[in-house]
């Protein structure tokens, strides 16, 4: 089983909502090794902005973050980069735990293209493949 694996997308007007499952439970994170390698494919993870309990900017907060959370700005990511998305627009998204216990979690992302944002989340989930320690 993946580390992190999408069970359902649905799309609202202007975001799509993904179910996800994390094979190791909340607790699950990158790690730094594996956040270090992250940000070296993505580097412009460094620039986002993120709301969390530590109120840290995303880099330092991406080695113990939760799966979910680093598949929400992955996706955010992505989508910002497709040169098809309007430079002006702003991403934003939320990961919440609907039961921290089955490791099952609701990733909201807005977007402004649904094919480019499938892509999005396809590019994330494989760059996420087999980088949890």
């Amino acid at each position: 089983m993946a580390a992190l694996a999408v069970e359902r997308i649905t799309f609202e007007p202007s975001r799509m909502v993904l179910l996800v499952r994390v094979a190791a439970g909340p607790d699950a994170c990158l790690g730094e090794a594996a956040a270090e390698r992250l940000l070296a494919a993505r580097p412009t993870l460094r620039q986002h902005r993120c709301l969390n309990d530590e109120g840290l900017p995303f880099a330092a907060y991406l080695p113990r973050t939760s799966l979910p959370h680093v598949l929400e700005h992955l996706i955010i990511d992505y989508q910002v980069s497709d040169g098809k998305t309007l430079p002006d627009h702003t991403f934003v998204g939320t990961t919440e735990w609907l039961s921290p216990a089955e490791g099952l979690a609701r990733v909201a992302v807005n977007f402004t293209d649904d094919l480019i944002a499938l892509a999005a989340v396809k590019a994330a989930l494989a760059l996420l493949e087999g980088m949890v320690e």
